[in-house]
């Protein structure tokens, strides 16, 4: 059931900022955030949403990437899981509310029950709700999803998508220069990552979660956006008007909302 919807600012302007590192230092209570990102994407993707929070935040990369090296062709699904853990742990931050983009929606469940009571709250941000024992691979429709489990066959290391659609599916509302960072940036994806089946799927009950609706987001269908909100009982649906990536579109009202959130944590 879903408690509520929130809109945010569906007619502004995206507007563009200068990076910044991968965590901050606010000390305002005891909750921060853990910022995932998506496939082929970093911790470099929240540098503009970092700086306007006002609460702690840690961006964290997944293996495979520059500061987190490793072999993609071994990498699994528990190793990205792995890896989150490990940085929460080190950062000794006491409770923290989980923010997936993406991909690394299908990291949460197993996230949010290894870390236990340590977990405020969940926030999907255009994110992909995994089924059990299934892959993310198995969101996709029939012919996509048949295409990568043979490209991964033949790339065992990984191969990045397509530029022209990125530009076209996860770009829409970016501007010029923005696109092309995001483009250049990105890394080939581990494809276990991607194929591994996740379980457990859900989230436990007692965490509360929120899905924030990315009304211009071309990658993914309307029908197929509704359906992984299905999979979320009980969540509280945040309408932002961005595309794919609002984190570089419009990191202010992104970083509003999880604000509003951690308030409520």
């Amino acid at each position: 059931m879903i408690l509520s919807v929130i809109s945010y600012g569906a007619d502004e302007e995206g507007k563009t900022w200068e990076g910044a590192g991968m965590e901050n230092h606010h000390d305002r209570g005891d909750v921060g955030f853990v910022l995932i990102h998506g496939s082929e994407l970093g911790a470099w993707l929240w540098d503009r949403v970092v700086p306007l929070l006002r609460r702690p935040a840690l961006a964290v990369d997944l293996p495979g990437r520059r500061s987190r090296p490793a072999d993609r062709r071994s990498l699994s699904l528990d190793d990205a899981v792995g890896s989150v853990v490990k940085d929460v742990e080190a950062w000794g931050v006491d409770r923290v509310i989980l923010v997936a983009h993406s991909f690394s929606g299908i990291l949460l469940p197993t996230l949010a029950r290894k870390l236990g009571d340590r977990v405020a709250a969940v926030v999907l941000v255009g994110a992909d709700v995994p089924e059990e024992g299934r892959g993310w691979v198995d969101l996709r429709p029939p012919a996509q999803r048949i295409f990568l489990r043979l490209l991964y066959r033949l790339r065992p290391g990984g191969a990045l998508s397509p530029r022209g659609s990125n530009r076209k599916t996860l770009a829409n509302d970016l501007d010029e220069q923005t696109t092309a960072m995001f483009l250049d940036r990105r890394v080939p994806e581990a494809p276990r990552f991607l194929l591994d089946p996740v379980s457990p799927a859900t989230i436990p009950a007692a965490i509360p979660r929120h899905y924030l609706r990315l009304l211009q987001d071309r990658s993914l269908s309307e029908a197929a956006r509704e359906r992984m909100i299905g999979r979320l009982p009980g969540a509280q649906v945040h309408d932002l008007g961005s595309g794919h990536l609002p984190m570089l579109s419009r990191p202010d009202e992104l970083a509003a909302i999880l604000d509003e959130i951690a308030e409520a944590a």
